[in-house]
């Protein structure tokens, strides 16, 4: 018999009398509750059986000198770069919790290492340390637990519109876990998609040109959301040991990416791409550029930016579209027609017209929109400015620096979207309901990356993030600092 059948045999043996009671209770319920209940023994019982078997199958892992002498010679590999050397100095036991919840004891080989060469005595060694257990490394097993158990929990407290919340919906999947450690496996995971996302924006330098948005009509929107970031600052703790902090608003921005289908609709088929950074608006449009070439925009039939009228977004958008080598046919800049309606409609009502005047001066400049006639709205406004030639020269720049952004008429004809109701409503789920809120603040990297990760769930790409971290996972190695004059270096 394989070492595997005996270890399902093995398992099944000490669960069976248990699985059967479990069962005949299912069977024998007569009413909601009694079913209820025993289905949630029957799945606890699943799921214990899944953790003696997954615990047998570490095990086995560990003792299987080849596997180790493989996983050991990867970390040497990788700490050689770092200018350590690592050796074995035995086996140790370890608790590491699996997808189940629940935890197992694992002996397995653990390695140290020192920096090379001789010298005088290191400072003290960084967050990672120096010591590792090569097996579990291999196998993305990190901050003692699974990478299945990290990913489930980072999702459900990223999705969940609180940790409390996250932790009782896991709680009910028999998933127990306390709130510093819920937030220590998120943040583990989020430390590893923002490395990922980095290092793949700095790396990617062409476009994919077989991506899956080449030779399709994509649209790319971009919109600022709200937040709160907190930041250390010294002094006394406050009454409790609780640090002090200042706290400011600052403005995420959220990027949409997806293709239209041949009715000038969204095509659902195809998976949008959002994301987003609390960076400034030059990292912004790195990430909508790493995005578009990666999905292949840059072979797309036409891309079409849609915005408001933010002036950081429309200054750098041609250079996006040089960048992405698109002739100027196939580049369309949209500012959302609902943004400009508000704007008439605000106008309007600072004038001091009678209702009857203000909303029929109202509808005659929103068919002139409409009907892509902006000349006819800054010639209004040029007569109107004769009278208040100060509060109304803005109005007649905004036309005119946009004008060719607002033709609607035209826009509709070829079937563009003149509403930037995608970034708006990704904002809406990604920064508003999770990420904002008056008494809610976030350190910039972790607001980062729980809205990356959210960004990636809310796109239905959660499977794609998941086989970018893990591709990353493990131990990095951190070298100690050699001394100088009793300093560190």
């Amino acid at each position: 018999m394989s070492r595997e059948a005996q270890l399902v045999e093995s398992a099944v043996a000490v669960f069976r009398k248990r699985l059967e009671e479990a069962v005949v209770s299912l069977r024998l319920a007569e009413d909601a509750l009694a079913f209820c209940d025993a289905e949630r023994e029957v799945s606890a019982l699943a799921r214990e059986f899944a953790t003696e078997l997954t615990q047998g199958a570490l095990q086995s892992i560990a003792d299987d000198d080849a596997r180790v002498v493989a996983a050991l010679e990867r970390v040497k590999e990788r700490a050689r770069e770092r200018g350590i050397e690592m050796r074995r100095v035995g086996r140790r036991k370890t608790v590491l919790r699996t997808l189940s919840g629940q935890e197992v004891d694992v002996v397995v080989d653990y390695a140290v290492g020192r920096p090379r060469g001789r010298g005088p005595k290191t400072s003290k060694r960084g967050p990672q340390g120096t010591g590792v257990y090569p097996v579990l490394d291999q196998l993305g097993i990190v901050g003692r637990a699974t990478p299945a158990l990290r990913l489930l929990v980072a999702r459900s407290v990223c999705e969940a519109n609180s940790v409390s919340s996250a932790r009782e919906l896991l709680a009910m999947g028999g998933v127990d876990i306390g709130h510093k450690a819920a937030l220590r496996l998120t943040y583990e995971v989020t430390n590893d998609a923002l490395w990922a996302r980095a290092d793949a924006v700095a790396k990617l330098a062409e476009g994919v040109d077989d991506g899956p948005f080449a030779g399709r009509r994509v649209v790319a929107t971009i919109d600022g959301g709200r937040l709160q970031v907190r930041t250390r600052v010294g002094g006394r703790p406050k009454k409790g040991g609780r640090k002090r902090f200042v706290t400011e608003w600052r403005e995420p921005k959220v990027l949409t990416i997806y293709v239209l289908g041949e009715d000038g609709r969204r095509d659902r088929r195809v998976a949008s791409v959002i994301d987003g950074t609390l960076g400034d608006a030059d990292a912004a449009f790195e990430l909508l550029l790493y995005h578009l070439r990666r999905m292949g925009a840059h072979k797309a039939v036409e891309l079409t930016v849609v915005g408001d009228a933010a002036s950081w977004i429309w200054k750098r958008a041609p250079e996006l579209r040089e960048t992405l080598k698109l002739e100027e046919e196939r580049f369309q800049e949209v500012i959302d027609y609902f943004h400009v309606v508000q704007r008439l409609a605000e106008f309007s009502k600072s004038q001091g017209w009678t209702d009857e005047y203000r909303a029929g001066w109202y509808a005659t400049q929103k068919r002139r929109l409409k009907a892509g006639d902006i000349e006819g709205i800054e010639a209004v406004f040029k007569q109107i400015r004769k009278r208040l030639p100060k509060e109304l020269k803005k109005q007649v720049e905004y036309f005119s620096t946009h004008r060719e952004r607002l033709r609607y008429a035209e826009f509709r004809r070829r079937g563009l979207p003149i509403g930037s109701g995608a970034v708006e409503s990704s904002v809406r789920r990604v920064v508003n309901l999770r990420l904002k809120g008056s008494s809610t603040f976030w350190t910039e990297e972790h607001a980062e990356g729980v809205l990356h990760l959210r960004a990636q769930a809310k796109s239905g790409r959660w499977r794609e993030l998941e086989e970018t971290v893990l591709a990353v996972t493990g131990w990095r190695p951190t070298a100690r600092l050699r001394r100088a004059s009793g300093r560190a270096a």
